[in-house]
């Protein structure tokens, strides 16, 4: 933690990157950071290969994190939510982190390897165990004794709230709520977060979760619950790819399923991947997402196939997921 507060007091020009789709965590967790380092009077700018989804939008200065940016020299490279520069997807991500001086990662994923491996000056904060890189920076800024604004208590809470699937998942530990405890005490509020991300929805979003629920088919042999969507229904609804966010959780509540996955075809001729369990299932979903170079958590995880040629359909990279995955 010390080595990280010396490489940013000894920068004045910072750019915080995340990994390609960001999700809440992500958002919140670059957000948060940034407020508070130009709270103390640093440069900082924010970049995504992806737009930012709009139910986010209700996040404080998020139109900051911009995908567009120029290569310029930076003094720090801030890694959030992944420990990969391949992670973030950003084309000639080469050419945008060929000239900085430091590089501070801050993640809790679990992984075998980081970017720590080929710089020279880098510093990790990485913890698996934590519910969250949201907690992570929290815990960074307060090292620093940066007054916590409720802008930064808004996107951090976010972060948090998201990761942990609304403080239901098994990863919602103490830290966790004392966390939430403190951004309260600041003024967000955890209904108006639960409101913007969960509970506000369009009449196409709703019909086209319908489509996904009627596809649903569960596998008794290896407890999985399956459903797909296509590009196509997302066209011919006028639905955007974040409005499934919460999808995949809502199959993995069918009561004899030990694990859910959501496949949708995407833009790119790309195919996503969405996987979840639960703790008492027994089931660590990260293998799968692995073996199909993808990543995340045992409970939590994502992939995404190319399909360049079109040749495949979702339901027959079904099939090949259950015939050498499981």
């Amino acid at each position: 933690m010390q080595q990280a507060i010396n490489l940013i007091q000894s920068s004045e020009n910072i750019l915080i990157l995340s990994h390609k789709n960001p999700d809440g965590d992500a958002i919140g967790s670059m957000l948060g950071s940034a407020e508070g380092l130009k709270s103390i009077g640093k440069k900082v700018k924010c970049f995504s290969k992806d737009i930012v989804p709009s139910v986010f939008d209700f996040l404080p200065e998020v139109s900051q994190i911009k995908n567009k940016i120029n290569p310029e020299h930076q003094n720090l490279i801030v890694l959030l939510d992944c420990a990969l520069f391949s992670r973030t997807g950003i084309d000639g991500i080469e050419d945008i982190v060929s000239s900085f001086d430091n590089l501070l990662i801050i993640d809790h994923h679990p992984k075998n390897k980081t970017e720590c491996d080929n710089v020279k000056n880098c510093v990790e904060i990485i913890d698996h165990k934590t519910s969250s890189t949201a907690v992570l920076v929290f815990n960074l800024l307060k090292e620093m004794k940066i007054n916590i604004s409720k802008d930064i208590a808004n996107c951090l809470l976010t972060g948090i709230f998201t990761d942990t699937g609304g403080f239901q998942h098994n990863n919602t530990d103490s830290e966790s709520l004392q966390a939430a405890a403190e951004f309260m005490k600041k003024g967000s509020r955890v209904d108006k977060i639960a409101k913007n991300i969960f509970s506000t929805k369009s009449l196409a979003a709703i019909k086209l979760w319908g489509i996904a629920l009627e596809r649903i088919q569960t596998d008794p042999e290896n407890g999985m619950a399956v459903s797909y969507i296509n590009k196509s229904d997302m066209d011919n609804l006028g639905v955007k790819e974040e409005e499934l966010m919460g999808l995949v959780n809502v199959i993995n509540t069918i009561s004899d399923a030990k694990f859910s996955l959501l496949l949708t075809e995407s833009m790119n001729n790309k195919i996503k991947g969405s996987l979840r369990s639960e703790e008492y299932k027994g089931i660590d979903v990260s293998r799968i997402a692995r073996s199909l170079g993808g990543g995340g958590h045992k409970l939590a995880s994502g992939f995404e196939i190319n399909n360049t040629d079109s040749s495949k359909s979702v339901e027959e990279i079904r099939k090949a997921i259950l015939k050498n995955n499981l």
